[in-house]
């Protein structure tokens, strides 16, 4: 695949789904998230939820409350295997 094929992949926006609520991200940021890092949503806090993309498990998170704002803490990212 070429170079600039694969930059426009990566600006491809995806939306994230949770058990307790979803997000709207790009590519680029799926493939960069690691355990810590936090996705925004509106839920209720301390409540563990699954992560998926397009029907397919990407995670698991737990939502917490950010600068008064609800969003997703990653506790882990599946892998193929």
């Amino acid at each position: 695949m070429s170079e600039p094929a694969k930059k426009y992949l990566m600006d491809i926006p995806l939306k994230l789904y949770f058990d307790l609520g979803k997000a709207k991200v790009q590519v680029r940021t799926i493939l960069n998230l690691k355990k810590g890092d936090v996705i925004e949503t509106t839920k209720n806090a301390g409540e563990h939820v699954d992560i998926n993309v397009e029907n397919q498990t990407l995670g698991k998170g737990e939502i917490i409350i950010l600068d008064n704002k609800f969003a997703i803490r990653i506790s882990s990212i599946c892998t193929k295997s």
